[in-house]
């Protein structure tokens, strides 16, 4: 079934049959970066084309398996990676490391070979929609869609929520809840705790159809707004930077011996959490009383099985214990990302200071997992 930017509708049948019309309108917005798309529903697939030819393909989730990996490790690269990534493509020069660039071009190989998968995440997007260098931005924007082939990392914020819940769940209620795949086709997932439910597509149409219409129009939608040539700046957090400023000043200028320091860095962290422990709270249906035993006795011994939250809670003690260390506005949504992706990918490629924060807290918490400073170490490990 193939959609094109002058409005014609075509479906070619199996059996070798073929018919098209026209739908009155152009299906794609006038500010658009695509100019087709083309359903494969034997191979769950979705073929699109922009505006200047190039294609993307991209994996559809079934009705029944919404991350169907087959074995394929999941691999979270950060966005200057995906930047050597990008340049290895389009322009090699630009990749002065040869080691890199090798290492580059054999993990581009892997995917294209179906191999390995690099899911995108909402961070991803955010970053690469306030480049300005337009020219650029299409240049990534374009190998992350090809290149992810419509594979998200689930948002951190809904990982966290289920991990709060879990603990809560499991403690008090004595019942396992199911987890989400944290790597997955599902539609908007990387806006998971911000997206509504599914919308009320086609409701004339059968379920499974209403399912592959909401899957295509999603993962569509993301990749134009990857394409798009606007330039739209990320806000961040009001006062999260200063505040984790001032905590660290104050154990600067307050030093305590080893156990005081972790359970102040802990009660920081408890209270960073802001609204989500309550709510999760809330939603598995613990009382006030419980959440506050919680809080107080079961906390620190729950947080270490928790795959997120447990390595986010090292890496800020970490961070926060640093008299050296300087909050940057970027802080919260590397560490949000790359340790989501720490927990639940295969590897992750971080940038060299995160990835050795990450690597002391996986340490602490007795994992085995590998954070790689830079493509040459992650293939060397593949």
């Amino acid at each position: 079934m193939r959609l094109d930017s002058d409005g014609i509708m075509s479906v070619a049948l199996a059996d070798g049959r073929f018919a098209s019309a026209s739908l009155g309108r152009t299906p794609f917005e006038a500010s658009s970066a695509l100019v087709s798309a083309t359903y494969f529903p034997v191979s769950s697939q979705l073929w699109l084309q922009t505006r200047r030819g190039d294609n993307i393909v991209l994996e559809i989730p079934g009705p029944i398996d919404q991350s169907p990996r087959d074995g394929r490790p999941a691999i979270y690269l950060d966005q200057n990676h995906w930047s050597t990534l990008s340049n290895t493509i389009h322009e090699p020069g630009r990749v002065r490391d040869e080691r890199e660039r090798s290492a580059a071009e054999h993990l581009i190989a892997l995917v294209l070979d179906r191999t390995v998968i690099l899911p995108l995440s909402s961070a991803h997007l955010s970053e690469t929609c306030k480049q300005i260098d337009l020219e650029q931005r299409y240049r990534r924007a374009l190998t992350m869609a090809q290149l992810s082939g419509g594979w998200q990392l689930r948002d951190p914020l809904a990982l966290r929520r289920f991990e709060l819940r879990q603990a809560l769940t499991l403690r008090y209620r004595q019942f396992c809840l199911i987890p989400p795949p944290a790597v997955t086709l599902e539609p908007n997932a990387m806006h998971a705790s911000r997206c509504e439910p599914m919308p009320d597509v086609a409701p004339d149409l059968p379920e499974d159809a209403r399912r592959m219409v909401h899957a295509v129009s999603c993962i569509a939608g993301i990749v134009d707004t990857l394409l798009d040539s606007e330039h739209l700046p990320m806000p961040l957090p009001e006062g999260w930077l200063a505040e984790l400023q001032r905590f660290a000043t104050f154990l600067a200028d307050n030093p305590s011996g080893k156990d005081l320091r972790r359970r102040r860095t802990h009660a920081q962290f408890l209270a960073d959490l802001g609204r989500e422990l309550p709510e999760e709270a809330c939603r598995a249906g613990v009382t006030a009383t419980e959440m506050s035993d919680w809080a107080l006795h079961h906390s620190e011994d729950d947080l270490r099985a928790m795959p997120v939250l447990g390595l986010f809670r090292e890496v800020l003690h970490e961070k926060l214990c640093d008299p050296h260390l300087r909050w940057e506005n970027n802080d919260l949504i590397d560490m949000m990302y790359l340790i989501s992706g720490t927990a639940h990918c295969d590897h992750v490629v971080a940038e060299r200071s995160h990835a050795s924060h990450i690597a002391n807290g996986l340490r602490r918490l007795g994992s085995s997992r590998i954070v790689h400073p830079n493509l040459y170490s992650l293939v060397a490990h593949l």
